[in-house]
């Protein structure tokens, strides 16, 4: 309810030639500039200007539209009701009703005012272009030049360089996530006698060329945009064959894949010929269809939560930015305005959450056995002596009731309720007839819209439904004209079905026992096609090439899929049931003003068009962003500590000639991720001692300076994976299906940890399912994500639970006893000696033989075992 109703507004006034500086401007200072003047602009909006005023704010539309105060939101919010929480000013202090029609004559008589200039905010650190720096003299290694020359500011230098074993099981940790077993150590420190600086390089190489390499750094990743198998939400669900995307990351790391074509590929990939890598856009959690409930308002709204979950992936693992603080507001503290915002979500609106068949090539393995089975079972069809049959598909039945000259096919219900979420009716040549024909229903109730049968969105449970209440209820499909009708596929709740699985049994599938199918024929006689498919004769050998078909051939499989994109508005603070102006698949305007792409631009242009902004050399924020990632992950700290916030609200780098060095590096190796990460670790810098020294902790104690390699708590991955490894239990086997410690639930059930320990569990911690939010019972403890938020940076905690898990879980209690027998020697000491060698790869000190033996008077090997596992020196980065 309006204050001043707008008709009021264009009526004549007792005002005339308004003066802005004498009349207006006072209003404004004393109410508005000090939210929108130069100082702070909520919701982008300036009012000290003339050409800011036309412009408007967040909204996209214009403050004031000269001649026309109706269209002008300046004199929207002002005239609102005082009790709405929109009204401005806000807190309680509304402007008069001279005041506002005052500002509505003023605007009417065309909004003048002198113009001034409005000084430019110095533009972000981070979005200005990366400048390649000389690198400092001094050093072989830039950036050991880079940072011995801030260490020197200091009057600090690099500490020593550390032991040649630490230096092994830093770079194993690091490189590949597993430590080295003793026969490594032997063969490294053989070379390292005749050659160190050869023996260091090509330890490094044969670390890069591991298979082991691509599962550690693929980790990284998929914390940075929170990647996981399930759902989240109040349910939670499994997603199918959601691991595909992370063998594709997997493989795009051992393969050096150059970061540009990475990017471009997870937001493009079925267009690039990689459509398992839009996973990545589908990675954050969403609610289900089913959860959300067939309201098209909440619909609405969980259409742009899940887009909004996508926005966040981008600005997080991509950007460096906070993206998702725009989508009500322009950002507070970024240079990101709502507009922004909404042009780049744009660029997604072809992106829906689910489930579909990839791309894959005809050459490909899946493909192959596709066709090789469709051709089998439509030949094994053509012999069958039947006039109707059922054939049992994974989440659908299919009545096939071949006949010429159908016009119209009924189905009634023998008793019982009437369940569907999609159909189809195929012609002989399986032809979709649905999408042409007239739907009508005798059947009763608030879930009969029968258009939902032929909309191809399935996952609504049951679109069609009712209760009949004993009594027959029908639908009748008729044609325009006859077909040669082949068979009708039904399903209700189809894309639970295939987009999920583990979950207790349900009644998934509309059994067509419940229904009698019947066609009418050209004279308009109707015949029963199918009754009851318990009667018909077995089709079991049909039935089983379908399952085969099913088994072998294209999978479907969690990744993005992709519908028609809609017109994309801004929407006022954030809901789609307040849309404003339209804005076109755009890029961050502050850094290019326009992608020139407009609303009718189709879906796989837009994304393309974005992925390749993103992935341009000039993009000041793409490659500072990824090298600064990898340097965290190889040295503990960030150049920037906040890996996901390049943004005013995050920290400043601590040497940012050397990040731009690096940025360039990248850009110009090809964006190798390989050949950064060998300049980084054949560094002076990571090749340094790790003790602390007390001048440097006094000018430095947090060690952005980097005057030692800081010991870091090994994550949760290097501990499970590389215990396996000590014990020889570890299965070595790369990609696949994830293994089970789950059990199977209910659709709202939880999940729940029934086995973490057996066999089927060891192989890398990369393959353990990942059950959004859920603990794993042992490893989540050392700070292993729950997949909820984005992680760039695990947390470092230390509780007691770590050690109660490493002395008590089955995992251990079982690894345990298998590393003691391995290391079983002919005498207790020869036991010890083993014992260590195997874990720290050293020989104990006469201190440590010396407890070892008091331990082993009462206890046996297995014992002393878990507690060295327990200890520092093996749970951390050295």
């Amino acid at each position: 309810m309006k204050l001043i109703p707008y008709f009021l507004l264009m009526a004549s006034t007792s005002f005339a030639a308004v003066d802005f500086e004498t009349q207006i401007k006072p209003i404004f200072d004393e109410h508005c500039i000090k939210c929108h003047g130069p100082e702070k602009q909520k919701s982008d909006l300036r009012l000290d200007s003339r050409a800011s005023i036309l412009k408007g704010g967040d909204l996209g539309e214009p403050g004031a539209h000269p001649g026309h105060p109706e269209k002008s939101t300046i004199i929207e919010f002002i005239s609102l009701d005082p009790d709405d929480d929109e009204i401005m000013p806000p807190k309680g202090d509304p402007l008069s009703a001279e005041q506002i029609e005052l500002i509505s004559t003023w605007i009417k008589e065309g909004a003048q005012m002198t113009e001034k200039k409005i000084a430019k905010k110095e533009k972000l650190w981070s979005l200005k272009k990366v400048e390649k720096v000389s690198v400092p003299p001094g050093e072989n290694n830039p950036v050991d030049a880079f940072l011995s020359a801030k260490l020197k500011e200091k009057n600090l230098k690099f500490s020593q360089q550390a032991d040649p074993v630490v230096l092994l099981r830093r770079l194993h940790s690091i490189l590949i996530g597993i430590l080295p077993s003793p026969q490594e150590k032997d063969a490294f420190l053989a070379q390292w006698v005749d050659n160190p600086e050869k023996a260091y390089s090509a330890k490094v190489e044969e670390l890069l060329a591991s298979q082991h390499y691509g599962e550690r750094w693929a980790q990284h990743w998929l914390d940075a945009i929170r990647w996981a198998e399930t759902s989240g939400s109040e349910s939670n669900l499994y997603r199918n064959r959601s691991w595909e995307y992370r063998d594709y990351v997997v493989r795009s790391f051992n393969e050096d894949k150059p970061y540009k074509n990475f990017i471009i590929d997870q937001l493009a990939g079925d267009k690039t010929g990689y459509p398992r890598a839009t996973g990545f856009m589908v990675a954050g959690p969403h609610v289900p269809p089913a959860t959300v409930g067939q309201q098209p308002s909440a619909i609405a709204e969980a259409r742009y939560d899940r887009l909004d979950q996508t926005m966040q992936t981008v600005g997080a693992s991509m950007m460096g930015m906070t993206l998702g603080c725009a989508r009500c507001h322009t950002h507070k503290f970024d240079p990101i305005k709502i507009g922004d915002y909404y042009a780049m979500l744009a660029n997604f609106q072809d992106l829906e959450y689910g489930i579909r068949k990839p791309e894959l090539p005809a050459h490909t393995g899946p493909a192959i056995q596709e066709a090789k089975y469709n051709k089998l079972i439509r030949d094994h069809r053509k012999t069958l002596e039947l006039k109707s049959w059922k054939e049992t598909w994974h989440d659908r039945y299919e009545a096939h009731i071949p006949r010429e000259n159908v016009k119209a096919i009924r189905i009634t219900t023998l008793g019982g309720d009437m369940a569907f979420d999609e159909m189809e009716v195929f012609d002989q040549t399986y032809k979709n007839h649905m999408p042409q024909a007239k739907l009508s229903t005798t059947l009763e109730s608030d879930k009969n819209n029968v258009e939902f049968l032929r909309d191809g969105q399935v996952g609504y449970f049951f679109a069609f439904k009712g209760k009949t209440k004993g009594k027959s209820a029908e639908l009748l499909i008729e044609f325009d004209s006859s077909i040669k009708l082949q068979s009708i596929s039904f399903s209700k709740d189809r894309k639970a079905k295939l987009n999920t699985s583990y979950l207790s049994p349900e009644n998934w599938m509309t059994e067509l026992a419940k229904y009698k199918i019947e066609y009418q024929d050209s004279k308009g006689e109707w015949h029963v096609g199918i009754k009851n498919t318990k009667t018909e004769k077995d089709v079991a050998e049909l039935n089983e090439l379908i399952a085969k078909r099913l088994k072998y051939g294209v999978q479907h499989e969690f990744l993005g899929r992709f519908i028609d994109p809609v017109v994309t508005h801004i929407l006022k603070r954030g809901s789609p049931n307040t849309p404003g102006a339209e804005v076109a698949p755009n890029s961050l305007a502050v850094i290019t003003p326009t992608l020139n792409m407009t609303s009718q631009t189709p879906g796989p242009e837009r994304r393309l068009t974005f992925a390749k902004w993103l992935a341009d050399e000039e993009n000041p924020l793409t490659a500072r962003v990824m090298v600064n990632r990898l340097w965290y992950h190889t040295f503990g700290n960030g150049i920037v500590s906040t890996l996901s916030d390049f943004g005013n609200a995050g920290t400043k780098p601590s040497h940012p000639e050397l990040l731009d060095f690096l940025a360039s590096e990248f850009v110009e190796n090809n964006w190798s991720t390989k050949d950064m990460l060998r300049l980084f670790v054949s560094s002076r810098a990571f090749k340094q001692d790790n003790k602390p020294k007390g001048e440097a902790l006094r000018v430095d104690a947090g060690n952005l300076l980097l005057w030692r390699y800081a010991p870091k708590r090994a994550d949760a991955e290097i501990i499970r994976d590389s215990i396996l490894k000590l014990s020889g239990k570890l299965d070595p086997k790369i990609g696949g299906p994830s293994y089970r410690i789950h059990n199977v639930k209910k659709r709202y059930g939880m999940w729940k940890v029934e086995d973490n320990f057996s066999q089927h569990t060891w192989r890398r911690m990369l393959y353990q399912e990942r059950m959004r939010g859920v603990d794993d019972r042992m490893f989540t403890a050392f700070d292993f994500p729950d997949c909820g938020q984005v992680v760039s940076k695990r947390p470092q905690s230390t509780t007691p639970l770590q050690a109660l898990n490493l002395m008590n879980s089955q995992f251990m209690i079982d690894q345990c006893d298998i590393i003691a027998e391995k290391a079983k020697g002919k005498n207790t000491d020869e036991s010890i000696r083993n014992t260590f060698m195997l874990i720290y790869n050293r020989q104990p000190a006469e201190v440590e033989l010396a407890m070892s033996r008091k331990i082993l008077k009462t206890e046996k090997l297995n014992i002393l075992v878990r507690a060295i596992l327990n200890s520092n020196e093996f749970i951390f980065i050295q």
